[in-house]
């Protein structure tokens, strides 16, 4: 009983966390080109998917942002590796 209490109040304090958190939007801005950081991160999982992938397969992904290469490289899953266009 006692661990399902404690699971409890975990939950209720990870709510209470992300009930605090604003809504943020993420803009990237380089030279005379910007990109919502969101519409990159869509771009990416609709890359994922195009190559025969299910969305609901992602279990984790990171995003590396180059700006300079005008490219964003992708790892999902820590196996599967892309880049999509940021511009």
């Amino acid at each position: 009983m006692e661990n399902t209490k404690a699971e409890g109040k975990i939950n209720m304090e990870t709510a209470r966390e992300t009930a605090d958190v604003p809504a943020t939007e993420v803009i990237l801005q380089y030279r005379n080109y910007e990109v919502n950081m969101d519409d990159v991160t869509e771009r990416v999982k609709a890359h994922y998917v195009a190559k025969g992938n299910k969305p609901e397969s992602i279990e984790n992904m990171q995003i590396y942002v180059k700006p300079e290469d005008f490219t964003a490289y992708y790892v999902i899953n820590d196996r599967e590796a892309g880049k999509v266009n940021l511009f």
